[in-house]
């Protein structure tokens, strides 16, 4: 029997610093390397526009669509797809992205906001387009700093209508559990990817100038917490026996660990190199 989702490709829109590099390597796990189109994040080779001209033939093979991206790709895949998130409340989710700049040398802006000792305002003002990102991407409209209440009502509707599952960060194990369930999926031993161990001090009135320039994801945050408290009730029993079973879940071994990450890592390599030739 076909499972009813396996007939529709799967897009995960990947918002940043909202846990998505976990998620992605249990995502690895479930489809062959092969069928999964991993977007470039510097928008070199795997882009949306690469995407748009494979093969109708190629495209139509695809079994998963990943990446930071704007809501849209589905119209590139003739078998159809559905859409999975992760929101993430938005000021932790400001902090995370400017804390990982300062800690990340690779980062395009890491030299000018380390060297210049930019602080949070400036930060804002160099980056009117990360603000509201969550809104922004849902909705498919790019942002300049110029989100609009139009925008939230995009974004709102497109979660409603397109999303299979809408996760929470803040509560990974239940938004992955939805996700299993609702995709069959057999979820391994897994370990929380890129998470800052130091918690840098907040400078004070920060979180309110954050808040300010980011109302309309505070309230598409809002938004998404119902639909996903909403969607725990109608799978209650299976969210909880799913929970039960993830925490029974034994840590490998040395040896089996280092196999799992040895088999993951060419798993991951597999689909950068997939989605770019």
């Amino acid at each position: 029997m076909i499972h009813p989702m396996d007939r529709k490709a799967l897009i995960f829109l990947h918002i940043p610093k909202t846990a998505g590099t976990t998620l992605n390597r249990i995502i690895e796990w479930q489809y062959n390397p092969l069928t999964i189109f991993t977007m470039d994040p510097y928008r070199i080779r795997a882009t949306p526009e690469r995407l748009k001209k494979l093969s109708e033939q190629r495209r139509r093979r695809l079994r998963v669509v990943r990446g930071h991206l704007y809501y849209g790709v589905h119209e590139f895949l003739p078998q159809g797809a559905t859409y999975i998130t992760m929101l993430r409340e938005p000021v932790a989710r400001f902090f995370s992205s400017y804390h990982f700049i300062q800690r990340r040398p690779l980062h395009p802006m890491h030299r000018k906001v380390t060297s210049e000792r930019i602080g949070v305002e400036d930060f804002i003002r160099l980056t009117p387009h990360r603000q509201n990102l969550q809104c922004s991407l849902i909705a498919g409209i790019k942002n300049n700093g110029t989100c609009d209440e139009r925008t939230l009502e995009i974004a709102k509707e497109n979660l409603v209508k397109s999303f299979s599952v809408v996760g929470i960060c803040e509560r990974f194990e239940e938004s992955l559990v939805l996700i299993a369930r609702t995709f069959d999926w057999d979820v391994p031993f897994y370990e929380n990817r890129k998470v800052s161990k130091t918690r840098p001090e907040i400078e004070p009135g920060a979180v309110e100038m954050i808040r300010e320039h980011n109302l309309l994801d505070l309230e598409l945050y809002e938004f998404g917490k119902n639909l996903f408290a909403e969607s725990l009730r109608k799978k209650e029993a299976a969210v909880q026996e799913g929970l039960a079973a993830l925490h029974t879940l034994q840590k490998p071994g040395s040896v089996e660990s280092f196999c799992n990450s040895t088999m993951g890592a060419g798993r991951f390599l597999m689909t950068k190199i997939a989605s770019a030739v």
